[in-house]
């Protein structure tokens, strides 16, 4: 019976990291939108791409390491474990976007400070940054 106890609990905390990462996500998501919204208005542009930033990090954290802590992980990788082509697909959404979101900072903060030649980069690398971060949001479900 303590088993029995011990297996549900442990599947009521993974499942609430994942619902709690989840809401992250989607948060990120909308404050994306939301900072593309208002992509001109420097006020509100840039602590809603921040916040998003922000979001999809401690959801990032969880995701990666909350299987660890719940020894949920492969013995050899320490990695969290699902296997398979979407997975792949997806990792390599999600880190492009955490890519993306460190170059639109620094851009972002060289554009902040005055150098306007940088905002054509910034624009086209805010383009593959958004493909990027809705294939992984969308891929995320499928998983």
């Amino acid at each position: 019976m303590a088993f029995i106890d011990f297996v549900q609990g442990f599947r009521r905390q993974m499942e609430t990291l994942t619902t709690i990462a989840t809401l992250l996500a989607t948060a990120a998501v909308l404050l994306v939108i939301a900072g593309l919204v208002f992509a001109k208005n420097r006020k509100k542009h840039v602590p809603l791409m921040m916040a998003a930033f922000i979001c999809d990090m401690i959801g990032l954290v969880l995701v990666e390491f909350g299987p660890l802590i719940y020894g949920q992980s492969d013995a050899v990788t320490g990695l969290a474990t699902a296997p398979g082509l979407l997975k792949s697909i997806h990792a390599a959404l999600a880190t492009a976007s955490v890519v993306g979101y460190i170059l639109q900072i620094i851009s972002g903060k060289k554009i902040l400070a005055g150098d306007r030649t940088r905002l054509d980069r910034h624009k086209t690398v805010a383009r593959v940054f958004l493909l990027a971060r809705l294939g992984a949001y969308i891929t995320m479900f499928m998983l």
